[in-house]
């Protein structure tokens, strides 16, 4: 069963930093230039930790994983960052637009004990080596949880609602706005009789899994080493509480609706000689002649977007060389669960099956996938609808991956606002 339970946070002190200026997003969407940009915000700026430059004379005994560890103790001792005086939960707030609607996202940053998947936390995708060993290099490095794994669970009853509401009435620990326009905002909640309250309702529930997977995966990892390392002491109690039996996450009740998912297209190089001839046996294929993208304002408005919106197991294909585009329906033998969700079905039918391939491009934003078709960089994009929330939870349930890139969980969870220190430093 699932446990919850307050943490002693390592927070920016805001009134020795800018947050807007020392925040930033996910490791794994860190360009090179974004992480310049970054490092030239400000000297306490989190990317320094989460995911430092490497330089061609590094070394076992000097490397990012090193300097990160470096850098925390630094900003710890000249009171740039600082623990919460008790174990508390952080409510945390994100206002943010999807198109004109303005959307409300919350959650709550806790530490959760440890489980293997499947009993009562849950993925849902496939995760690498190479990004594992990065997290767990730095893990080891630091002893800290740099960055929330961003996980969704399901309430209708919005049995926290009462204690968010008096929350909300009072002045956040932080608030600013970054350079997406998204409005952040964090409480510390240290009252025993709320901390009792939440720990009491969100324990035992399950959760899914929504950002990071490969590091929920390192943590269980850093806990088998440590536990292997303790298990050699001769002071070792195997009934007290370890630290590095918890990990960070941001709690979201899915239920409240602020949960946003866009898709992430994809790119590809190899085609069959007749692409659209290929497709034909298990799809039904609509020619549409006109430009892929129509813009009518500052933001593109994507005609294939429209053709397939909310159309269940249809996609858009957009080809080199072609004035127009195509809606791809598919006719084939019905499939079932998860087998029936729209990326999995385009991976297994359409990649495996009539196109053999398994070298792919991602990207986010349909203008530049376009745009890298048209100037030749891939052959095709295929464009698909968002993942829905329920399907996510399908594919954690039964313990069927989706592909990577699946799910595009919006808006990313800055690193920065809460750090989850495993030992005393």
């Amino acid at each position: 069963m699932t446990e919850v339970i307050p943490f002693r946070g390592l927070l920016y002190d805001p009134r020795r930093v800018a947050m807007e200026d020392v925040i930033a997003p996910p490791y794994d969407i860190i360009t090179p230039e974004r992480q310049d940009a970054l490092y030239l915000k400000s000297p306490f700026n989190i990317a320094k930790v989460e995911c430092g430059k490497e330089f061609a004379d590094d070394t076992d005994k000097c490397n990012k994983y090193l300097r990160a560890s470096e850098s925390l103790k630094n900003w710890l001792n000249d009171g740039i960052i600082k623990f919460e005086k008790r174990p508390a939960f952080y409510l945390y707030e994100t206002h943010y637009l999807i198109g004109s609607k303005q959307m409300v996202m919350r959650g709550i940053f806790a530490a959760i004990k440890l489980v293997q998947h499947g009993e009562g936390i849950f993925p849902h995708e496939m995760t690498q080596a190479k990004p594992k060993l990065d997290r767990l290099n730095l893990m080891q490095a630091c002893c800290a949880n740099i960055s929330p794994i961003f996980s969704i669970y399901n309430d209708p009853a919005n049995g926290l609602s009462h204690i968010y509401r008096n929350t909300l009435n009072q002045k956040p620990y932080f608030e600013f706005k970054d350079d997406d326009s998204i409005t952040h905002r964090c409480w510390i909640i240290n009252d025993p009789q709320d901390i009792s309250a939440i720990r009491t309702h969100l324990s035992g529930n399950d959760f899914f899994i929504a950002d990071g997977h490969h590091r929920y995966e390192t943590a269980l990892e850093y806990q088998r080493i440590m536990r292997q390392e303790c298990q050699l002491k001769a002071d070792h109690n195997d009934n007290e509480r370890k630290e590095y039996d918890y990990v960070m996450m941001l709690l979201v009740n899915a239920a409240e609706g602020g949960l946003t998912i866009l898709p992430t297209h994809r790119l590809i190089n190899t085609l069959p000689d007749d692409p659209i001839e290929a497709l034909q046996s298990q799809f039904k294929v609509e020619y549409v002649k006109e430009p892929a993208l129509l813009l009518t304002d500052s933001n593109a408005q994507c005609s294939i977007t429209e053709a397939i919106s909310g159309q269940l197991n249809t996609y858009g294909l957009y080809l080199y060389g072609r004035d127009g585009f195509y809606v791809l329906r598919y006719t084939g033998n019905r499939l079932n669960g998860l087998e029936g969700t729209d990326v999995v079905l385009l991976h297994n039918v359409v990649f495996k099956q009539l196109y053999n391939v398994s070298d792919f491009g991602y990207e986010m934003s349909l203008t530049k996938s376009i745009d890298m078709v048209r100037s030749g960089q891939y052959k095709a994009a295929f464009v698909l609808n968002p993942t829905r929330v329920e399907d996510v939870e399908l594919s954690a349930r039964t313990g069927v991956k989706m592909p990577p890139k699946s799910t595009y969980f919006y808006p990313k969870i800055p690193t920065g606002l809460v750090i989850n220190y495993l030992q005393d430093l």
